[in-house]
């Protein structure tokens, strides 16, 4: 099984070019921080407290390189809680890379392919085509299930779904004659009010009770990061807490390299360096 952040990336992929499809590229960096985040939460990792400050509840690893390296930031960088919509653009800035290491993962479990060609004789360029794995018709037979189907979706595949919609994927999975049916069901599924999520600051929703001491349970621990990074990177259609966005973050070290935080939007995020298959990561 894929992880959250692997499944997207492949989502992502244009099958015929082997890139990242154009209408991806600007949020994908920001989608893939919070299927990390997602997937850690997912396995208990993570938990949040009233101030939705975000902290590690296991720090025990996954084996995954990603993921573990996230996770042990997490726990060990911040001088005092940093709330969740920190550690999303944290992540999306912090992980050098991110996209290459993921697709790097997908060409080793047989879901990407690697096809190398020369440009003007001199220039080496990689496209990563769609492998025999079966992994992508899986995953877009599962959201198909659910939101054209109608089918009651799990946690894993409720949280994809709000990275799908996150990252623009939704006019990519599901064919034109499908596209109103399938944002109409997408908006349903990840409305604040159908995950139990307290919608401050949203005066078109009805009033929610307020958050519990660790929000990262039931429906709401699926699509907290997803939704939350759509109102980050989007500014509509995701999710709000008190004070998200009026204020600039705050410049952070991050991940032990000197890499900053630096304030600013969300929409320039950087461009992932160039593969290497000799290295892990």
């Amino acid at each position: 099984m894929l992880n959250l952040h692997e499944e997207l990336m492949l989502l992502a992929m244009d099958d015929k070019e082997g890139a990242v499809m154009p209408q991806a590229r600007e949020p994908l960096k920001m989608g893939l921080a919070s299927a990390i985040l997602t997937e850690l939460t997912l396995r208990g990792k993570l938990r949040t407290d009233a101030q939705f400050n975000l902290a590690v509840a296991n720090p025990t690893p996954t084996g995954d390189a990603v993921l573990d390296r996230a996770l042990e930031s997490i726990r060990t960088l911040p001088t005092h809680p940093q709330p969740i919509p920190h550690w999303i653009e944290a992540i999306a800035r912090g992980l050098p890379n991110l996209e290459d290491q993921v697709i790097q993962r997908l060409v080793q479990r047989g879901a990407l392919r690697v096809e190398e060609s020369r440009r003007m004789l001199f220039f080496k360029e990689a496209r990563f085509p769609q492998g025999a794995s079966g992994f992508k018709e899986g995953i877009r037979r599962r959201l198909r299930e659910v939101v054209i189907g109608g089918a009651a979706p799990d946690e894993r595949t409720l949280a994809l779904i709000g990275l799908v919609k996150m990252t623009n994927l939704i006019e990519v999975i599901f064919p034109y004659t499908e596209w109103e049916q399938a944002r109409r069901r997408i908006d349903e599924l990840t409305s604040p009010q159908s995950a139990g999520w307290p919608a401050h600051a949203q005066p078109d929703y009805a009033a929610q009770p307020e958050p519990a001491s660790d929000m990262l349970s039931g429906l709401a621990s699926a699509l907290m990061f997803s939704m939350l990074a759509q109102s980050m990177f989007w500014g509509t259609g995701g999710w709000m807490m008190p004070g998200m966005l009026s204020e600039p973050m705050p410049q952070t070290p991050l991940f032990g390299d000197g890499s900053l935080l630096e304030a600013g939007t969300m929409n320039d995020l950087g461009d992932a360096g160039g593969l290497d298959f000799g290295s892990e990561f």
